[in-house]
């Protein structure tokens, strides 16, 4: 079922390359899909694209639209009031903080009580600190939950936060399932409807869901996923979809880690460092954080590399990064690459909420990357090793003219904004704080 497609909506013509690949989607699979940007931003700031709809309120929407099945993954789950130590502090909120997630949770079980398939899965570390819903909704008649022990599998973590209704409609973001993320974190997330690309995502969760339900007798994981053959993103054909500009663009599926992931779904890190080889003019990139080693002293320049090769070639690199990245591991790239002719980097650093300090909010946590004003990704993964080599993330690639329309905007609302502070490689700088 589709939730949200316009009624008429067209294919549009795109140009050169584009159109074959489009052409080529269309094609093999006969369906176009549609597509729409969805925003999260910090309470009593301008960081609002009027025109953007809320997760808080398409989350909802899209659950009461289910019919047979909902599978949701997060890193991890919180209303307010939850949460053990680590300086959570349980509520971690001000008195009179409004909380989204509470009524979305309500959805879930009403759905379940209907009929309606639930599955949720969240990450073994996380729900150490965050076991509450996870707990209590695997006490819903009709629900299921799962905990999937990343750090067994691969070394990592759950990261990735998406969902999927039915077997059509997929949205994949940087919010968490998070009281925080629906209503005091800057957050880009995307609803598409493409049953393709749903059945690419739910591969992904059934395997994880499986990994995270059959232990073997000493503990391992009983399912086998090997790494496989790696294709170039511009060899990869995509599927057809329609922006809410009436732009059609395709999208294409990816993940991480190599080692785990079903046979046809791409690694998304060499998509990455393919992307920013072919910037010819512009690469725009929004992230929570930046390392290029990790606290392990594993060094991961390969996407480092790439926008260094990008701004020799002339190319004009602008880059938001959350204040979080102003760490003693993170900071002497940061500013080795602002030093760079073509490179920009701006922190962010949104004030504190009116009714007193929040933990772990107020910042920006999207993650993506526009190109040439025609290639867009949007995924889960902030860019250092561990999110590519050893966590579960998701990514999606949109290939096209109008692909990046309401990403850059997002991004210049940040980048213009009245909180952005522009790196000076010869500047000293102190995280903030977080709790």
């Amino acid at each position: 079922m589709n939730h949200f497609m316009k009624p008429g909506i067209r294919l549009a013509l795109l140009s050169g390359a584009w159109l074959l690949i489009c052409l080529a989607a269309c094609a093999n699979d006969g369906e176009i899909g549609s597509v729409q940007f969805v925003e999260s931003y910090p309470a009593e700031t301008p960081l609002d694209l009027a025109d953007l709809e809320e997760a808080a309120t398409v989350w909802p929407r899209v659950i009461d639209g289910s019919n047979h099945r909902f599978r949701v993954a997060s890193f991890y789950y919180s209303r307010i009031g939850d949460g053990q130590g680590a300086g959570y502090q349980n509520a971690g909120a001000p008195p009179d903080t409004p909380d989204f997630l509470a009524p979305i949770l309500d959805k879930l079980a009403a759905a379940a009580e209907r009929g309606v398939q639930v599955q949720l899965l969240a990450d073994g570390k996380f729900q150490k600190t965050y076991p509450e819903i996870p707990d209590w909704l695997g006490t819903v008649p009709g629900a299921e939950s799962r905990i999937l022990d990343a750090d067994a599998l691969w070394g990592g973590v759950l990261h990735a936060k998406y969902f999927l209704s039915d077997d059509d409609l997929i949205f994949v973001g940087s919010q968490n399932w998070d009281w925080r993320a629906l209503d005091q974190i800057h957050e880009l997330g995307v609803l598409v409807q493409h049953p393709r690309l749903a059945a690419d995502l739910g591969r992904i969760f059934d395997l994880d869901w499986e990994l995270a339900g059959t232990p073997s007798p000493g503990g391992g994981p009983t399912v086998e996923v090997t790494e496989h053959h790696q294709d170039s993103l511009f060899d990869l054909p995509g599927y057809a979809v329609v922006t809410a500009h009436d732009d059609t663009v395709t999208a294409l599926l990816a993940a991480s880690p190599a080692v785990a992931l079903p046979e046809g779904i791409p690694w998304d890190l060499p998509l990455l460092v393919e992307m920013i080889d072919a910037a010819r003019d512009s690469v725009h990139l929004q992230l929570l954080s930046y390392g290029v080693t990790d606290r392990e002293n594993r060094q991961f320049d390969d996407l480092d590399s790439a926008l260094r090769r990008a701004a020799d070639r002339g190319v004009e690199v602008r880059i938001i990064l959350s204040n979080w990245s102003k760490t003693r591991f993170n900071l002497p790239w940061i500013k080795s690459l602002a030093a760079l002719p073509h490179v920009e980097i701006r922190f962010t650093n949104i004030p504190e909420y009116s009714g007193g300090f929040i933990p772990y909010a107020r910042v920006e946590h999207a993650k993506f990357l526009t190109v040439d004003s025609n290639t867009l990704w949007i995924g889960t993964s902030n860019w250092s090793r561990g999110y590519f080599h050893d966590s579960r993330n998701i990514s999606l690639f949109f290939r096209g003219p109008g692909a990046t329309r309401d990403p850059d905007r997002f991004f210049n609302l940040s980048w213009n904004g009245p909180y952005a502070e522009t790196v000076d490689p010869a500047a000293e700088y102190a995280p903030p704080k977080r709790q």
